[in-house]
């Protein structure tokens, strides 16, 4: 089958559509994460970031930090976990826009 088929079309732009939900999703949880996170000196604030990677079957995203100390802190006084439970029912509500056929 061609790649120009009306099927891969349509194929693509739903894949562009979860990924800008995705994206859209992670970027939500990460700016709440970095309200949230305890802060001493900053570092852990600023190096709250957010990754989204794609292939054809789905798409994941993440949220976290590369500082050693981070997984403590979340232990500590969870900031991740709230952000992700802050915006859980945004969080649905894309994936349903993404899922939801256009008419």
């Amino acid at each position: 089958m061609p790649n120009d088929s009306p099927f891969q079309a349509v194929i693509q732009e739903a894949r562009k559509r979860r990924e800008k939900a995705i994206s859209e999703c992670v970027i939500m949880v990460e700016a709440d994460a970095k309200l949230l996170c305890p802060v001493l000196t900053g570092n852990l604030k600023r190096s709250i970031t957010h990754e989204v990677e794609s292939d054809e079957e789905k798409t994941v995203g993440a949220v976290g930090s590369n500082v050693e100390y981070a997984y403590w802190a979340e232990k500590k006084q969870p900031y991740l976990e709230l952000a992700v439970d802050q915006n859980l029912d945004r969080i649905k509500q894309k994936i349903k826009e993404v899922l939801t056929p256009e008419k």
